[in-house]
């Protein structure tokens, strides 16, 4: 059964203002004394819960992590555009996407620190040492895992390692230095504490905080922090990762498709080993809070406008932010990886009869008693969408008017049928046990940690330490998964697409195995990659391929901005494939700034700060 997680809000002051969503989700205002009692412990460790629920909740999900790089660009629907296109509204003063974060961190933090202060207070007795260690592991974890959110995004940022009481506002920022060193050090203390396996779904065990051991101190190796990173970052990187891979009995998903199969509410893709970490979330409604997860809209085109269509609970709520570049669509071998036709939707079940479908003509028609009649009804696919080379000329407007579905083709000889709000999705969070077809708030699980991304940690880990070998060994294991099984129904669009005829369907594997050549200067395999210009030597070509390789298998799953930001390639990658980025980016967007709510409230030596002396503390450039 999944763990439902009571949401306390806590009569304590903090370095937030209290944010709207916090306060209507409230259920009850207690002071801290509730804490001095192991009822009271459960109830705050339970609520600690609810931060990872923040980062699936609304838009500053996909604005701080997904916007602005080289996987997505905008699309027709321009709310917290300027991430992507990093106009001057991205600035301090920004109020939806990055006050949200930093206020919630540190409130979550916040709760954090009474727990570690009181649960060794709390659970004296000898009986209670298994309990006292999980709940203390826990909050540990929460507190790490939410610096490093808030470090990976803004640098350097204020530390604050006990319960804050009443109005404090004497918070500076700590260094980058010493903000990784105590992450790391929650992480490993959590490490210690933590049970290897679950007592109720969704709570956090060892190998999450070996997995985000693995991210921190990957972090700290990377180019981003090369001032501060230590001689054994990336040995403890790849050992932490190895313990999750080798040792906590996870396994990865026999089916890249059963991870984001989501065939019924707390379902067998919730369940998966693989999946290290996930934010809870189900169809009670009592317990959904404000929001629920929300991301289950922001991939997705328009589609109710098209033939045959209106929007419905099975196609999405379509709020149409996010739009793959070029780059995110070419980036896969589309023949051979099942991760491109399982990670995008390229066709469309007609959800109504409508006078709008388009008939069959005598130019077209199969057969002359077709002439006249709809070219397909409900239930019959009415959209595909095709992903093709620039070079293919197939799709004219006759060979297309020969299909009964509506053709929407990225080239044609006349150009493209895509546009701002029209080009294929994402379909990894679709979620179709709402209330109803408009009801926002998403019933899915939102993951965090999976175990594919820890092979991955290993893989960069030890690729940078040129032991390519081994990195390749564990690139491979993922690449193997995501190769198509002989016999494997591929789909129409397919076929259609990648000019494959429908009778072969025999194992990739072999053509999903990659080696040292495909991030080696000059070889024919290297060409197959796309990497961006400049990029010369070796190593800079693994990290890219890397990057590459996290694109294609964590496709739009919350990393990618950070991950760009932290080896240094945010501008190159945005230059390269995101025409929309291009333009504005600049070397201070490698940090987000800090919130001017921050700073107007800092006291210094028992002083506001002058404006001076807020742009002295302020990021690089705002």
């Amino acid at each position: 059964m999944k763990k439902n997680i009571l949401i306390i809000a806590l009569a304590a002051g903090s370095l937030f203002s209290c944010q709207d969503f916090l306060q209507e989700e409230m259920v009850a205002t207690l002071t801290q004394e509730r804490y001095n009692s192991p009822e009271g412990i459960e109830e705050l460790v339970n609520g600690a819960y609810e931060g990872l629920r923040f980062h699936h909740n609304y838009e500053w999900s996909y604005a701080l992590t997904n916007y602005g790089t080289d996987e997505f660009t905008n699309g027709g629907g321009v709310n917290h555009v300027m991430y992507n296109t990093y106009t001057g509204l991205l600035n301090p003063a920004e109020t939806m996407d990055l006050r949200p974060l930093w206020d919630n961190m540190y409130a979550q933090i916040n709760v954090c620190n009474i727990g570690i202060q009181n649960i060794p207070e709390v659970y004296t007795d000898p009986n209670s040492a298994t309990t006292r260690d999980t709940r203390l592991g826990e909050v540990l974890f929460l507190r790490g895992f939410n610096y490093l959110k808030l470090v990976e995004q803004f640098g350097a940022v204020p530390m604050k390692l006990t319960p804050t009481q009443g109005d404090e506002a004497n918070f500076p920022r700590a260094t980058v230095a010493e903000n990784v060193a105590q992450i790391i050090s929650d992480l490993r203390r959590a490490e210690e504490l933590l049970p290897p396996t679950a007592a109720q779904v969704g709570r956090i065990t060892k190998s999450a905080a070996q997995h985000y051991l693995a991210k921190a101190y990957l972090f700290r190796a990377s180019e981003r922090n090369a001032d501060i990173a230590q001689a054994n970052d990336l040995d403890s990187a790849a050992y932490f990762a190895e313990e999750v891979i080798n040792n906590s009995g996870r396994s990865l998903a026999p089916d890249y498709a059963d991870i984001f199969e989501y065939t019924a509410v707390n379902g067998p893709n919730e369940n998966l080993s693989e999946i290290i970490l996930a934010s809870q979330f189900d169809n009670n409604q009592a317990l959904l809070g404000r929001y629920g997860n929300q991301t289950h809209m922001y991939f997705l085109s328009i589609y109710r406008n098209f033939p045959g269509m209106t929007r419905d609970l099975e196609n999405g709520r379509e709020f149409d932010r996010l739009k793959p570049t070029d780059f995110a669509l070419d980036n896969f071998d589309r023949v051979n990886d099942s991760r491109f036709y399982k990670s995008i939707k390229t066709a469309y079940i007609a959800s109504q009869s409508s006078d709008n479908i388009p008939e069959w003509t005598a130019a077209n028609a199969p057969s002359p008693d077709l002439v006249g009649q709809p070219k397909f009804a409900e239930g019959d696919t009415a959209i595909i969408y095709l992903v093709n080379e620039a070079n293919d000329q197939r799709f004219t407007e006759d060979y297309k008017g020969s299909f009964a579905p509506l053709m929407l083709v990225r080239n044609t000889p006349d150009g493209t049928d895509w546009g701002l709000s029209t080009y294929p999705s994402l379909s990894k969070y679709l979620d179709p046990f709402r209330t109803n077809f408009n009801d926002a708030k998403g019933t899915r699980d939102g993951i965090l940690a999976r175990l594919s991304e820890t092979y991955l940690i290993a893989a960069e880990a030890y690729g940078r330490m040129e032991d390519y070998g081994q990195a390749l060994q564990y690139i491979n294991e993922v690449r193997q998964r995501a190769a198509y099984q002989a016999g494997e129904d591929r789909g129409r669009v397919y076929h259609l697409a990648e000019q494959v005829p429908y009778d072969e369907e025999g194992s990739t594997a072999a053509s999903m195995t990659v080696t040292e050549a495909v991030f080696t200067p000059g070889t024919s395999e290297a060409a197959t990659e796309i990497y961006p210009e400049g990029v010369g030597s070796k190593a800079d070509m693994f990290v890219h391929f890397i990057l590459n390789e996290r694109a294609r298998e964590l496709l739009g799953e919350f990393h990618r901005w950070v991950d760009l930001s932290r080896t240094g390639t945010l501008l190159q990658r945005a230059r390269a494939f995101n025409p929309e980025a291009a333009a504005n980016i600049a070397e201070r967007h490698i940090l987000r700034p800090v919130p001017q709510s921050y700073l107007d409230a800092l006291i210094i030596d028992g002083q506001p700060l002058t404006a001076a002396e807020k742009d002295a503390i302020q990021n690089p450039g705002y």
